[in-house]
C-alpha cells in the first residue's frame, strides 16, 4: 500500500495521524521510545530534511530503508531522540554525588576503581560534571581511581561528546555557576567554543548503547546516572530499561533519575534514598 508520497514540504505536513503513526511505531520498535502522534508536527519537522536528501520517498519505502539500511536507521534515530542537558544540573543530585557518594565509596572501597555510567550521555555535559567531580575529590584522595562510561543510541551527539568540545549557552551557564571549574578545566578556541581538558577526559569512554538491549561486557558499575530518560518510554519499557541496569550493578550501587522521574512499580529492584536518587536492593 502506498502510505503517501513526499514529493514537497507541503504534502508532507499534510499527513494524517494514520498516515504519521507507522514512522513513530518503527521509533519504538528500535529504541523503546513513545512519541505521542500529537507531536507530529515535530516528528516531521525533524525529518523533513532527510527525505529530501533520500529524493522524497513514498512514506513505506522511507520505512522500508529504515529497516534494511544502517546508515538510514541510526540517522533516523538521531533525528527524533531528544537530547536536553546541561553541566551540573539539578544541584542535589552533585551535592550527593560530590559530598555522600564519593567520600563514602572511597572510606569503604578505597583505591578501587569507581565505575560511573552516564547512561544517556547525550552531547557530554554530565560526563565533564562527572570528570570534573571526580577528580578535584581525586586531588584530596590520590589513591582514588575512577572510570566514566557515557552511552547514548543518539550517535551524533555522542559524537560531540566525545569531541570534548563545547559552546553557547552551556557554556554560558557553567561559567555563571561554576566559575572555578570554568576556568580550570576548559581552553578557550575560536569562534566561541571551548575544550575541555584532554587528560582528564581520558578517564571517559564513550559507546554507542541502546537502553532497551543489555551491554556486552560491561563491568559492574558503582552509581548510574539515569537522567530525564524514564520519560520518553512507558511504563513496561521502563521497567526493562530498570531492569537490565540493575544486572549490571555492584552491590549497593547507586542509580540516579531526573527531576520528573521515579521508579514507581519497579521500585522493588531499589531502595529509596533520597528524591533521584535510588539505592540497589542486593539480595
Amino acid at each position: 500500500m502506498r502510505l503517501y508520497n513526499m514529493s514537497s514540504s507541503a504534502q508532507l505536513s499534510e499527513l494524517s495521524d494514520l498516515q504519521v503513526q507507522p514512522v513513530l511505531d518503527s521509533l519504538h520498535r528500535l529504541t523503546g521510545i513513545t512519541i505521542p502522534v500529537q507531536k507530529k508536527t515535530m516528528v516531521l519537522s525533524r525529518l523533513r530534511k532527510h527525505l529530501a536528501e533520500l529524493n522524497h520517498p513514498e512514506m513505506n519505502e522511507y520505512l522500508a530503508m529504515v529497516r534494511s539500511n544502517r546508515k538510514v536507521q541510526q540517522t533516523f534515530i538521531n533525528l527524533l531522540t531528544t537530547n536536553e542537558t546541561s553541566f551540573f544540573r539539578t544541584r542535589r543530585v552533585w551535592e550527593f554525588f560530590q559530598q555522600e557518594w564519593l567520600p563514602r565509596f572511597h572510606a569503604e572501597r578505597g583505591s578501587a576503581v569507581m565505575r560511573v555510567w552516564s547512561a544517556a550521555a547525550s552531547t557530554g555535559e554530565e560526563a565533564c560534571s562527572l570528570a570534573m567531580s571526580c577528580h578535584e575529590f581525586q586531588q584530596k584522595n590520590r589513591d582514588f581511581r575512577f572510570q566514566i562510561l557515557a552511552t547514548d543510541v543518539d550517535t551524533d551527539v555522542l559524537a560531540r561528546a566525545e569531541s570534548g568540545i563545547f559552546r553557547d549557552t552551556t557554556m554560558t551557564r557553567l561559567k555563571d555557576s561554576h566559575p572555578n571549574f570554568f576556568h580550570r578545566y576548559f581552553t578557550p578556541l575560536e569562534g566561541g567554543a571551548y575544550r575541555f581538558d584532554p587528560t582528564i577526559y581520558r578517564a571517559v569512554r564513550f559507546t554507542t548503547h541502546n537502553l532497551m538491549t543489555s551491554p556486552s561486557a560491561l563491568m559492574p558499575q558503582d552509581i548510574v546516572f539515569l537522567r530525564n530518560v524514564l520519560i520518553y518510554f512507558q511504563e513496561s519499557e521502563q521497567s526493562k530499561i530498570i531492569a537490565g541496569i540493575a544486572e549490571h550493578l555492584s552491590p549497593g550501587a547507586i542509580l540516579i533519575l531526573g527531576e520528573s522521574e521515579s521508579l514507581g512499580s519497579t521500585s522493588s529492584l531499589f531502595s529509596f534514598v533520597q528524591p533521584q536518587v535510588y539505592q540497589r536492593i542486593d539480595r
